[in-house]
């Protein structure tokens, strides 16, 4: 994470990405200690309120995201009035206070904020907010266009989580109509675009390394159209290079997509867990896949514990994957529920047979295996992610044609003002 250059008599500095100005001690206690959780350094939550972050306006640019305490303010509208005329549109406030009164929450968000919060604050609080921040949008208002974010997580390797990505992604393009781009976060050996037989895109290692570049021209000069309804965004970098992954770049890119797109399945290595906090926390459906082993069953358990500590607002589906009278140590669903302490919500039955057929045609399972049982338990699960809806006659702009267009204007704009 990047910091910006400012250094005010206490140290403290203002970062890029987040920063907190709270006023009395739990408040601030609490704050940092859910930054931490986060990802964020604790230096991030600062004790001065508004005060103190109008006066770091005057010699630094402003972070993405500005948690704010009014609690010493005389008239709290007209701070958070001023500060959100000096930090510009493209900061996102949130208010903290002890006041909880209806005609004031309404009119913060009138002035401009994504959330007002009432202390004593809590962590699943602080996460809606965070997350209602990251997607660019206020609670109290309503947003026409969002992609749906869902992630798919493996237990273990071999258990199927790329293949469930690569073809929940397929089926709710191709069978459900919807607008639907698929991001794959292993870099170094995704095989998201291998299984669909697609060259790699060639930039995003340099969107994941650089928040400040993201923008809609990179996107649409990296991401691959599979279909006019189904995109990959995906690399094959050097398995002997190390490739630094920001999670603000994420955030940024997961931003610029989220107008252009229904859903976005995001293939997210277990080894991520820990670097991608805000993802995870912004999530709206959260798939994990796991196979019936007692590895399984320990790993399960520890990947919820991790996301219940990160209070995780999105919805939690357990896909038991590779499911047969075949696989060996396999252990049955209602002793893994009991050891994982968990519900399994689906399971995809092993079918090696078209599971192998589709990875050697570089085809979804869908378009060569569409009546197999494994096919139809991944339909099954593209319809409980999508709510069992289908898009409507109408769908997005295509999503290149919107993105250069974005980049165009963006560039023009640049152009005239310089």
């Amino acid at each position: 994470m990047s910091s910006r250059n400012y250094n005010s008599d206490d140290g403290a500095v203002m970062h890029g990405e987040f920063m907190a100005f709270v006023n009395e001690d739990q408040t601030l206690r609490v704050m940092r200690n859910w930054a931490e959780r986060q990802g964020f350094p604790i230096a991030t939550v600062q004790q001065g309120g508004a005060d103190m972050f109008a006066q770091m306006l005057e010699s630094a640019s402003p972070p993405k995201m500005v948690m704010i305490d009014i609690d010493d303010q005389t008239d709290p509208v007209a701070a958070i009035t001023r500060l959100i005329s000096l930090s510009g549109s493209d900061c996102k406030l949130i208010v903290i206070g002890s006041a909880n009164d209806v005609a004031l929450y309404r009119q913060m968000l009138n002035a401009g904020i994504v959330d007002y919060l009432v202390k004593p604050l809590i962590p699943e609080n602080l996460n809606q907010a965070m997350a209602a921040a990251l997607r660019g949008r206020s609670v109290g208002k309503s947003e026409n266009k969002e992609a749906k974010l869902v992630i798919v997580i493996g237990t273990r390797g071999g258990v199927g989580a790329s293949t469930i990505a690569v073809n929940t992604g397929w089926l709710l393009a191709h069978e459900l109509k919807f607008n639907c781009a698929l991001l794959d976060l292993d870099l170094q050996f995704g095989t998201t675009s291998l299984a669909l037989d697609l060259e790699p895109g060639r930039g995003l290692r340099d969107i994941v390394n650089s928040p400040q570049r993201v923008d809609g021209l990179m996107i649409a000069s990296s991401i691959v159209p599979e279909s006019d309804q189904f995109s990959v965004l995906g690399a094959e970098e050097a398995v002997d290079e190390y490739v630094p992954m920001d999670s603000g770049a994420i955030t940024a890119l997961l931003k610029e997509m989220m107008g252009n797109f229904d859903y976005i399945v995001v293939d997210l290595p277990k080894h991520l867990l820990a670097s991608q906090k805000r993802l995870l926390t912004t999530a709206h459906e959260i798939v994990l896949v796991t196979e019936l082993s007692l590895a399984g069953i320990r790993d399960s358990l520890r990947i919820k514990t991790a996301l219940n500590s990160l209070s995780c607002t999105g919805n939690l589906t357990v896909v038991a994957s590779r499911v047969g009278q075949g696989r060996t140590g396999q252990v049955d669903p209602a002793a893994f529920e009991k050891g994982a302490q968990i519900k399994i919500d689906l399971t995809i039955p092993e079918d090696h047979k078209s599971v192998t057929l589709a990875a050697n045609g570089g085809k979804a399972l869908g378009s060569i295996a569409r009546n197999a049982a494994v096919t139809k338990a991944l339909l099954a699960l593209a319809q409980k992610l999508s709510g069992g809806a289908k898009a409507g006659a109408q769908g997005k702009e295509n999503f290149l044609q919107k993105l250069l267009g974005s980049a165009k204007k963006s560039s023009v704009k640049k152009e005239i003002n310089p």
